[in-house]
């Protein structure tokens, strides 16, 4: 039987982005996704010459040279950087290559339907009680969060389009998940379309009223005082770092990873170089903290280090200033997608960039270039067009 190899290329890249979960552990993890991308480099090698992007190039070039100085003067070492720039210009290269391929409604009709049956089977496997986390629908995914990021996209695109069955399928899926990150994309589905500078304007004339109306609720209810009062003294660990005994594990994994942030963007404001904030929380930050004794002794008081439980926290950690002006520039450009009546997909991505932002910072998982490539081609038509 003769194999189309278009047909498989399409197919296998798409299909990566759900392999999460498909993995053996011999020494090191060994992954589906490290397999699939291989060999579609050898096969993209074959056929065409591969492409890098020039804005992309330009971006691990100043990510290299920022942490070549910054790990000089902090004293990290490189492997942190080099690991971490090895990963996103593999995998970011070649979804560049990739997308340019096909058709992109091809490509989007493609992971639509790996997404409705993903969904599908993740509810008998809910209701089994198959492959759950803490009962919780993830479908075939290792956590709901996970789940909810790459199908939040498909999400918003059915709902824009008006496949309302498409869109209950996935928005039940998301509920039964449990994932606050879900409920949060849930919202933004509803919120960031109809944001406007006039309806932040006036969402801004009414912080004066909502100000005020917590300070009469502070100082008459003393109820109300005391949830502000232990919510205070919960997140003023962020500055302290010394946390309680009866801390639980999801609190701790958020609040040590922003207490560190804080402390490398205050003792280095321009960063540490990418991928530094795995050593500053091990090497430096953490041992000044003061974890739960339970986590100490089983081992969880550095949980989520590696990717500072969120995208944002990790690159204001690791690129200080520098990451916080990539990140404005790149929503100036992004937001650009809801000025069109047709970019339902694209918008339906920066709505997963933010989400990516709040929860999970690994910088190269497939999704992540797969929806970033597609979101360009859209953008640069779009504007080319106008």
């Amino acid at each position: 039987m003769k194999v189309n190899l278009k047909q498989y290329l399409l197919f296998s890249s798409v299909f990566a982005i759900f392999t999460e979960s498909f993995f053996f552990h011999f020494i090191i993890d060994w992954k589906l996704l490290y397999l699939i991308i291989i060999v579609n480099y050898f096969i993209l090698i074959k056929t065409q010459k591969i492409k890098i992007n020039k804005y992309f190039l330009s971006l691990i070039g100043v990510l290299f040279i920022h942490g070549v100085i910054t790990n000089i003067v902090v004293g990290i070492p490189p492997n942190y950087m080099l690991a971490q720039l090895i990963g996103i210009t593999i995998v970011g290269v070649y979804y560049y290559n990739f997308i340019p391929l096909y058709e992109r409604k091809e490509i989007i009709s493609l992971y639509l339907k790996i997404c409705l049956f993903v969904a599908i089977i993740g509810y008998p496997m809910y209701f089994l009680n198959i492959n759950l986390n803490d009962g919780r629908l993830q479908s075939i995914f290792k956590e709901p969060a996970h789940y909810v990021v790459v199908v939040l996209p498909s999400c918003y695109y059915f709902f824009k389009e008006k496949k309302y069955l498409n869109f209950f399928i996935l928005f039940g899926t998301i509920i039964l998940s449990n994932s606050s990150l879900g409920y949060i994309g849930c919202g933004l589905i509803l919120l960031v379309p109809n944001l406007s500078l006039k309806r932040i304007a006036y969402l801004t004339a009414l912080i004066p009223f909502v100000v005020g109306a917590f300070l009469y609720m502070y100082q008459e209810y003393p109820f109300f005082k005391m949830r502000v009062e232990d919510t205070y003294e919960s997140l003023n660990v962020i500055n302290t770092g010394k946390f309680k005994e009866d801390t639980n594990l999801s609190s701790y994994a958020l609040i040590s990873n922003l207490h560190v942030a804080k402390r490398n963007l205050s003792d280095h404001p321009f960063g540490t170089g990418i991928g530094s904030h795995l050593y500053m929380h091990t090497n430096v930050y953490g041992k000044e903290m003061r974890a739960p004794e339970y986590l100490i002794k089983q081992k969880l008081h550095t949980t989520n280090a590696t990717d500072a439980n969120s995208m944002l926290t990790r690159i204001l950690s690791e690129l200080g200033l520098l990451g916080l002006l990539i990140i404005i520039g790149a929503f100036f450009y992004m937001f650009k997608t809801f000025s069109s009546k047709e970019l339902h997909f694209a918008q339906g991505i920066v709505i997963y960039i933010i989400l990516k932002l709040i929860r999970d910072g690994h910088y190269f998982p497939p999704e992540f270039y797969f929806f970033v490539w597609i979101l360009y081609y859209d953008l640069k038509e779009y504007l080319s067009n106008r």
